[in-house]
């Protein structure tokens, strides 16, 4: 077969396994701008996709819970006790001597670490019930394992929570721990991990009362190292069940955003651990191919790289039902995200935005609102709008780059953009993209990779010293990778 037949067969087969590509749990092509990225890069990337969660107000907690906390018998999910059987709303407790007088809501990375400031004080997927003596118990005491000592702990009426001083092995460095029970230990230190990367932007200036003891470090790594090695023991103790991923799927709609390591069990090693140098691959990540109910199959999914595109900016684009103003309510996104190839479109409400407006024929600019541009692997030179102002003296700006009027151009792989505080709005129908380059899913042949390739994977997670038969990822030497497909 001659090179030139070689490739076609290579690029329609990357065709075909990129139109079923989808995500686990239902989640398409959500997490799909992380494909490909190592530790801290993925990391990064994961935060784009999950951060600024709409969340509800702090009393409105309460309500949410029949939608992510509640039991098969109608009561709620009580994390910290098995010995309660609470009415969610009616049980909530204000009066609470003992175990068992009512439920709180029970913040698993205290609120006093950042000053009860919105959004972590009321982020559902954080902010669970328990019971409130034990609520209060726990206090702002790290998690942890105690010691065997009797003596040195209390307990719950059944065992389920313990509290008092940490084992020594753990170099904790504080007299008392909190340990939850091992049936909820894996879920909980996935929720610390979801912290660490939603508000990686901001969790180094948590500093209130006990903050220090758990938080310190780096964006990449916020978390002590002696707080880490007890939450990756404990996510592996407890792997991701249905009840959680039940959950977290609630919690995506009451806030619209997710857990990604819940979706994705053991993504922890791929950031931080032992995989970290290892491609994320979003569609065949290994955990979810070993998953006998996944069966892939979303043939809208558009994942051809480009190297310049006209994108419709609308509700079609953006995967939404919206028909003009954004939905009112608890339940209001902060931001909505459309895709095409290699290029991410993210339109926000932006720090004080009051109104967000997206149609079937176009999305509307208020002041605050922020429209990102983001390409992976590749630079934008010209983004041109077509649109109109509501006024003349209604201004667009960008981040970088040249803007003139609705052109803009510049040499950037991420471009916001945004109009001045003034009322009215700018009407945007539709934006043209050129880019520098864009890099395909399958570039090489075989006969290519003689001294290119630093590393080859299979998607069972296995390092492999050649390419093997089906789907390689593959990091070459310049840090880009690339998926490769051997029939």
């Amino acid at each position: 077969m001659s090179m030139k037949k070689l490739f076609t067969l290579f690029w329609l087969l990357t065709i075909v396994v990129a139109s079923h590509a989808q995500g686990p749990n239902g989640t398409g092509k959500y997490y799909s701008t992380a494909n490909g990225l190592t530790g801290e890069e993925l990391k990064t990337e994961m935060y784009y996709i999950i951060r600024d969660p709409s969340v509800v107000n702090y009393s409105g907690l309460k309500a949410k819970y029949t939608e992510t906390d509640t039991r098969a018998d109608g009561y709620l999910r009580d994390w910290y006790s098995d010995a309660t059987s609470y009415v969610p709303g009616s049980d909530f407790g204000s009066s609470i001597k003992k175990e068992g007088d009512g439920y709180n809501r029970e913040h698993l990375m205290p609120q006093s670490w950042y000053n009860k400031v919105s959004p972590m004080v009321s982020d559902i997927i954080q902010v669970v019930p328990t019971d409130g003596y034990l609520n209060s118990r726990r206090n702002d005491n790290p998690f942890g394992e105690v010691v065997e000592d009797e003596s040195r702990y209390n307990t719950s009426k059944t065992g389920y929570s313990k509290w008092g001083a940490p084992r020594a092995d753990l170099n904790a460095p504080v007299s008392t721990v909190f340990e939850p029970n091992d049936a909820v230990k894996g879920d909980i230190a996935r929720i610390y991990f979801y912290m660490a990367t939603c508000y990686q932007d901001r969790i180094l200036s948590w500093t209130g009362n006990n903050a220090s003891t758990v938080i310190g470090g780096t964006t990449y790594r916020p978390i002590k190292e002696w707080q880490m090695d007890v939450l990756m023991r404990w996510s592996k103790l407890d792997p991701v069940d249905d009840v959680e991923r039940a959950r977290n799927a609630a919690a995506y709609g009451v806030q619209c955003n997710r857990n990604p390591f819940v979706d994705y069990p053991g993504l922890e090693d791929y950031i931080w651990g032992e995989k970290s140098d290892m491609p994320f691959s979003y569609d065949y990540y290994e955990d979810v191919k070993q998953d006998p109910g996944y069966a892939g199959g979303d043939d809208n999914l558009d994942n051809e790289p480009v190297t310049e595109a006209t994108i419709g900016l609308n509700n079609t684009f953006f995967e939404t039902t919206w028909n003009g103003s954004r939905p009112t309510g608890n339940n209001e996104p902060i931001q909505i995200i459309g895709r095409k190839g290699n290029i991410t479109v993210i339109y926000a409400k932006g720090s004080s935005g009051q109104n967000m407006w997206c149609n079937a024929n176009q999305i509307r600019l208020y002041k605050y609102n922020v429209l990102t541009f983001r390409a992976r692997g590749d630079e934008f030179t010209e983004i041109t709008f077509t649109g109109s102002k509501s006024t003349e003296t209604k201004v667009l700006y960008a981040s970088t780059g040249t803007l003139t009027d609705f052109s803009w151009t510049g040499s950037a792989s991420d471009v916001e953009f945004y109009t001045d505080t003034e009322n009215g709005r700018i009407d945007l129908s539709k934006v043209y993209v050129k880019l520098a380059s864009a890099s395909t899913a399958i570039e090489w042949t075989p006969t290519d990779f003689d001294d290119e390739p630093e590393a080859i994977f299979g998607i069972d997670g296995k390092r492999y010293d050649a390419l093997q038969r089906g789907m390689n990822i593959v990091r070459m030497k310049n840090g880009q990778v690339k998926k490769v497909w051997i029939p």
